[in-house]
């Protein structure tokens, strides 16, 4: 069994992230979005803006090919691309770690909270968000 406190990056930050139990068993800490407003402009002035919860516009598009995957499997396999990107922001992790972590068991219940948190977690529909310079 991994032992996540030795897995942590130094920029591991407890309050800007969402903790997920993971295939292992064991609770981990997956980043929160950041909030970006999103002016709109006509003639150079804001007439509007929107709210994005983002990471970065790589994580963004992988956020997007969970949307479109076609089939389970495919789904699957993005979501956990997506956790993995996610969980080595915080943690030093081998492929052999991500394998173990990660891994999708069909019918268990505990694998579809992962693979649900996940996702609530990245598109900012779960929780605080964290600010653009950290902290929630």
């Amino acid at each position: 069994m991994l032992d996540e406190t030795s897995k942590r990056k130094p920029n591991f930050s407890e309050p800007d992230s969402v903790r997920v139990v993971l295939a292992d068993g064991q609770p981990w800490a997956v980043p929160k979005p950041w909030l970006e407003v999103r002016p709109v402009f006509h003639r150079s002035v804001a007439v509007s803006s929107w709210p994005a919860y983002t990471y970065s516009p790589e994580l963004d598009r992988l956020i997007e090919r969970v949307a479109e995957a076609d089939g389970f499997y495919a789904e699957v396999a993005a979501v956990a691309t997506l956790a993995a990107e996610l969980l080595c922001w915080h943690y030093d992790l081998a492929d052999a770690d991500l394998d173990q972590l990660l891994a999708y068991r069909s019918g268990d219940p505990a694998s579809l909270e992962w693979t649900g948190q996940v996702i609530e977690i990245a598109t900012g529909r779960s929780g605080p968000k964290a600010g653009s310079a950290g902290g929630t």
